[in-house]
């Protein structure tokens, strides 16, 4: 075994750029895992990080479904026979420049004061001022504040300034969120007497139930996490099929570097066949090899990730925030048994990686020094398998309708297109080749061809990863445009009116209505259900009616029915997740009366994955006994009013109105939607990334390792500038060889992202586009790398006496 070791260490001594190179694709791919996996749990375990912080872990709340709580509710309780601990809540998103605050107004003298449920050593006299708040540390860190500072927030369109004035415990549920007395938070956000909710201790639980208002809702800290987790599946399992590709190109690169390692060391492992060394010894030393390079590249990926995770963690908080009104902690909190499952899967899939590679070893010829058998008798071997496994993707994909089923299929596709990528390759190479005719560059791809077993895996590895950075990008580029066209076709008005605060009661709703210049109206009013869908009512007329895309169903019989209140209609993300279908019944559970309505028609709608129904407006009004609207559809008459007169007149119907015109409510969309892919966006990035860091790689290592050859080139007259080009010839032609087998693997992960993940993961389907941008980005990047790879290779042989490189010095 000593020999073996010797051997090792002979061999990475001598070749200590192998080595980093081997552990920076480890590392990479490590990253890229740890840091999706860190953040896609923290976006369910912290999204309650303050109620945890404030009121314990199994804590209830106390909130109105449909709304904010009256504090006469909170009184009311409080001063009942009995009364458990309770402690009031408001809660308001606001901004600090582009950054998303949560304001936490509670009670600092009161009960929850009293019992210690507030953290301790908080000087309450000090933040009974009005403009005070506290905040974490670690918060007023990231804010780049002080104690004493002014902090500036923004509440819609309503400027506050706030003082900060004292310190909360390090605690990551009070991350981005500030402290203050309710009665103060309630004035500055002009919300007097209103409550976010109200906190009470587990143990109240038979009190409560016994004596809490009708219309209430009391949830555990377990249900309003698995609130959070609904809320937020569409967006978890859109990075957990990130994670799955990030993983897929982390394996590709490892495999790629150890496999141009045992190429590297055939002849060295011959010697050792020939005298005396066994096939297991072998194996075991290529084993441990590969243990210790994916072990230590695989910490440096920990470490790296939990970085990352961080910086990705920015990027989805916006949107959380934006969509959902949940605000994820700003850091990852890893765990010891996550990071050891990650490290353990990584050498554990490193290993796995070694089993093609460690039956190759087994067929070196003992004493084998520079004859290697190229031979393309056994292309049709991987060709095989290759179509078995994309046959197997595809029937794993058709048999079940599952998410974890797209997820399998997806990762057999990858392999099996990582097993047609080196075969598809080398055809691409010897196409270049015959194009080139007798010119230096086709006796560079000639010689780039004898080692077909040194270039397969490159070509594999960046064939896939490039492939993959294209795809993502491709599927968020048509899905943006799929909601550019569905936003467009949905607004139908021309201006839109809201109330800074609360909905519209009808008293201002008929003053809308009959302001001059004004057509006709339509207006919305949405409200969650107890199972966790949107019920939409809608004042429609038939030209609102065409805005709505139709999947299923008559158009014109559904408004008929749907005008009438003799039925609904649902949008598609409820139909998949809920299996209903045209002429199917739904029920709809109101306070008095359960109401049951056929189903009409089914519509587009990317604005709810949870999936909505939608109700003529007359017959919610009468069933719910809510005549409010969250908004109004103005529809001008020809000529239309001055925008400046408009708002005049709104404004003297209520401050609170605000107008808004189609255009910028398209704008708003489409902002929101950006925000939302941002993740989509940076993984696409570090996918591409780590497909460059393959690509640099793969082709440094075949530079490096082929300069005797080049050196002997040398010796017999090719000049310096003339070895560059040879040199530079063979990494572009490999790059750009990657890149078109990539294009066409890019084409069918953009399918495989777009009609199967995306709909199984938010329950909506995409029109078929195709961007066809980042797949021809694929081909110039690759010849850039491609020249950039060459450069070192090129200037280190160009530079070295021939005769050295021959000596082997």
């Amino acid at each position: 075994m000593r020999l073996l070791l010797q051997s090792s260490r002979r061999f990475f001594r001598r070749h200590p750029g192998q080595l980093m190179l081997a552990l920076a694709g480890m590392a990479a791919g490590v990253a890229v895992m740890t840091g999706v996996a860190l953040m896609r749990d923290v976006l369910v375990d912290s999204l309650d990080g303050a109620a945890t912080a404030l009121a314990g872990e199994d804590s209830l709340r106390i909130s109105a479904a449909d709304g904010p709580l009256d504090e006469a509710i909170y009184a009311e309780l409080a001063t009942r026979a009995g009364s458990p601990t309770l402690l009031p809540v408001l809660a308001q998103t606001v901004r600090h420049r582009d950054r998303h605050l949560e304001l936490l107004g509670v009670d600092l003298f009161g009960g929850g004061a009293r019992s210690g449920r507030l953290p301790p050593g908080l000087p309450a006299e000090l933040l009974a001022l009005p403009d005070a708040v506290a905040v974490s540390p670690s918060t007023l860190e990231r804010l780049d504040l002080e104690v004493g500072d002014t902090l500036p927030l923004r509440h819609g369109r309503r400027e506050i300034t706030l003082t900060v004035s004292a310190l909360l415990p390090e605690h990551r549920g009070f991350d981005d969120r500030l402290l203050m007395d309710i009665a103060a938070a309630q004035d500055r956000l002009d919300r007097s007497g209103e409550l976010s909710w109200i906190d009470a201790p587990a143990t109240a639980r038979d009190w409560l139930n016994e004596n809490l208002p009708e219309g209430l809702e009391l949830r555990s800290a377990d249900a309003r996490r698995s609130s959070a987790a609904r809320l937020t599946e569409g967006m978890r399992a859109n990075l957990s099929a990130m994670g799955l590709i990030s993983l897929a190109v982390g394996l590709f690169v490892i495999f790629s570097v150890l496999s141009f390692l045992l190429v590297q060391r055939r002849r060295a492992l011959a010697m050792l066949r020939a005298v005396g060394v066994t096939h297991g010894r072998i194996a075991l030393l290529l084993l441990s090899e590969t243990a210790v390079i994916a072990g230590l590249g695989a910490l440096a990926g920990l470490v790296l990730g939990t970085v990352l995770a961080d910086a990705l963690l920015g990027l989805v908080r916006d949107p959380v925030a934006s969509l959902y009104d949940l605000l994820p902690p700003a850091r990852v909190m890893p765990t010891t048994g996550l990071y050891l499952a990650l490290w353990g899967l990584a050498v554990g899939m490193a290993l796995i990686s070694m089993t093609g590679l460690l039956r190759e070893a087994r067929g070196i010829p003992p004493g084998q020094l520079l004859r290697r058998s190229d031979s393309q008798n056994r292309d049709w071997h991987p060709l095989i398998l290759a179509l078995g496994l994309l046959a197997l993707a595809l029937a794993v994909i058709g048999f079940s309708d599952s998410l974890p089923a797209a997820f399998a299929g997806l990762f057999l596709g990858l392999a099996g297109c990582a097993l047609l990528a080196p075969v598809a390759g080398l055809r691409v190479l010897r196409i270049f080749k015959s194009i080139a005719g007798r010119s230096l560059v086709a006796r560079a791809l000639a010689l780039l061809l004898a080692g077909r077993r040194r270039i397969g895996p490159p070509l594999a590895a960046l064939g896939v990863s490039l492939a993959l950075a294209a795809g993502i990008a491709m599927m968020v580029m048509g899905f943006r445009a799929a909601v550019d066209d569905w936003i467009d076709r949905l607004l139908q008005a021309d201006s839109y009116v809201t109330a800074s605060r609360g909905a519209l009661d009808p008293e201002r709703v008929a003053r809308i209505c009959d302001l001059p210049d004004i057509a006709a109206t339509t207006s919305a009013r949405r409200i969650p259900l107890e199972d966790g869908r949107d019920l939409v009512a809608y004042d429609l007329h038939e030209q609102a009616w065409r805005g709505f895309e139709w999947l299923a169903g008559d158009s014109q019989a559904a408004w008929a029915a749907f005008s009438q209140g003799q039925a609904v209609v649902i949008s598609e993300p409820m139909a998949r997740r809920s299996g209903l279908q045209v002429g199917d019944t739904v029920e709809i559970n109101a306070a008095n009366e359960t109401l049951e309505r056929p189903i009409a028609a089914i519509y587009r709608d990317y604005a709810s994955e949870r999936g909505s129904i939608a109700i003529h407006a007359p017959l919610y009004r009468r069933v719910f006994d809510d005549p409010l609207r969250d908004s109004i559809g103005l529809y001008y008459a020809d000529p239309p009013p001055d925008r400046q007169v408009l708002l005049e007149a709104l404004a003297a119907i209520s401050d609170e109105l605000r107008l808004t015109a189609r255009e910028q409510v398209r704008d708003t969309t489409l902002a929101v939607f950006d925000r939302t892919f941002r993740i989509s966006w940076a993984l696409a990035a570090l996918v591409g990334l780590i497909s460059v860091i393959a690509l640099v790689s793969a082709l440094l290592a075949l530079g490096l390792e082929r300069r005797r050859d080049y050196a002997t080139l040398r010796a017999l007259g090719l000049t310096p500038a003339r070895l560059y080009t040879l040199v530079i010839a063979q990494t572009a032609g490999l790059a750009l060889a990657a890149a078109l087998v990539a294009v066409p693997i890019a084409l069918a992960i953009h399918l495989g992202l777009s009609l199967v993940v995306q709909p199984r993961a938010f329950g909506w389907s995409l029109p078929l586009s195709w961007p066809l941008l980042p797949a021809a980005a694929l081909l110039p990047l690759a010849v850039v790398c491609g020249v950039l790879a060459g450069l070192y290779p090129a200037w280190r042989i160009g530079r070295r006496p021939p005769a050295r490189e021959l000596r082997g010095d």
